[in-house]
């Protein structure tokens, strides 16, 4: 017999009789069990991990992510339209671990400043000791090879785009980089002319000369996006032409 709501089976009786199984399909969602096809509750659907927390790293590694995920965040979406939110969550960190590391936008802007102009503040290589042309080179060529690349390039138009309405930025990129970069070389050029090498009345003023002379005009270029960033033979001929040009009109005699 069939009852309104029944489905009866038929099974083979074990001795060649028919025998009768009356079963009752039980509705989606009684007695807690979720609809047919679902995964039950706290087990993921096939194919799809289990999220977890991710693991905590060093605060130096930490650190290091964070910086990593703010330098492209800053130069996709511009100083101003970045917030720490966006920050956190491509770090996939807690906004509370970001601040503990970086108090403000303004903190994290310049350490991922600091950190992208870490190659401008190394030791004076070797050659700076013995030859002066070589010391000179060998100092302007480092930092050329840095400054000139589209990466760099990259923050400068962010900073020339920002600075009006957020005039800290600038403050905060120099301070980071090009006061530090530039002051390596002063610091060079004052040694030498206080050995009777150079011929000085203002080493900082110097500086700025020779590295506008070697760096200035195809740095602006790259800025404006008037030309590629140069590859590493005209980076090391044009900074040999500028250290010519300068100890020209510098060396005693």
């Amino acid at each position: 017999m069939r009852g309104a709501g029944h489905r009866v089976d038929l099974k083979p009786a074990s001795r060649g009789g028919l025998g009768m199984t009356e079963t009752v399909p039980m509705k989606a969602g009684l007695a807690g069990l979720p609809p047919s096809g679902a995964p039950a509750a706290g087990i993921p659907a096939a194919g799809v991990p289990a999220a977890g927390p991710r693991p905590r790293l060093p605060e130096a590694e930490r650190r290091q992510a964070i910086l990593r995920v703010a330098e492209s965040v800053f130069l996709a979406q511009g100083y101003a339209a970045t917030n720490m939110d966006d920050v956190a969550r491509g770090a996939r960190m807690s906004k509370k671990t970001l601040y503990q590391l970086f108090s403000s936008k303004e903190a994290l802007f310049e350490a991922v400043m600091t950190e992208h102009l870490a190659p401008l503040l190394v030791a004076t290589p070797e050659e700076a000791e013995d030859d002066l042309r070589k010391g000179l080179i060998a100092l302007l060529d480092r930092a050329a090879t840095h400054l000139l690349d589209e990466r760099h390039a990259g923050f400068f138009r962010l900073i020339s785009a920002e600075v009006k309405r957020t005039p800290e930025l600038a403050e905060a990129f120099h301070r980071a980089g090009p006061a530090r970069g530039k002051g390596a070389l002063e610091r060079y050029l004052a040694a030498q002319a206080a050995r009777g090498n150079l011929r000085l009345e203002d080493p900082e003023e110097a500086a700025g000369m020779l590295f506008g002379l070697a760096i200035g005009e195809p740095h602006m270029r790259m800025i404006l996006a008037q030309r590629h960033a140069p590859g590493p033979e005209e980076i090391s001929a044009r900074v040999a032409r500028a250290v010519d040009i300068f100890l020209n009109g510098t060396l005693p005699g």
